[in-house]
């Protein structure tokens, strides 16, 4: 039922008002239906939304700067798979095995290893510098504290 019926069929039942076409009323309750079913509509959206990986269309710029994602893959598939890996990111994580998960995040494969008390991730990709440089400076913050992070590109 539109908002428009709803409170016409209300005022309506009191028998006070003409809701008839043509009626001012019917006119004054036109306009705030239109502006009623607008904000309803945003609402439905926003809780369509509100859960990113299962959201239709959503746009990831806003969680993209609300975690601070650094993505590479400017495609609208990928970044909503970085958003999700980095939602997806637990307390457990924060170990070299889940250094491997976290490179989800940047749309990246690559293996893990702990080598001499350090991490290595040898990516499948070839990154730039500047790439390299900002994941690394990135995943610095999943990083044990006490490890060293080395990423090496694919050639």
């Amino acid at each position: 039922m539109s908002e428009f019926e709803m409170m016409s069929e209300r005022l309506e039942q009191t028998g006070l008002y003409d809701v008839s076409e043509g009626s001012g009323v019917y006119a004054e309750l036109m306009s705030y239906a239109t502006g009623l079913d607008l904000f309803f509509d945003e609402i439905e959206k926003i809780r369509r939304d509100i859960f990113f990986d299962i959201s239709e269309g959503s746009e990831p710029g806003i969680y993209e700067r609300l975690m601070s994602v650094c993505n590479f893959d400017k495609s609208a598939e990928g970044r909503k798979r970085s958003v999700i890996s980095t939602l997806s990111i637990t307390n457990r994580d924060f170990t070299a095995d889940g250094i491997k998960k976290i490179l989800g995040i940047y749309n990246i494969d690559g293996g893990v290893v702990e080598q001499d008390g350090n991490i290595i991730i040898n990516c499948t990709s070839k990154l730039s510098e500047s790439e390299l440089k900002a994941i690394n400076e990135d995943i610095q913050r999943f990083a044990p504290i006490c490890k060293k992070i080395e990423i090496i590109s694919a050639e």
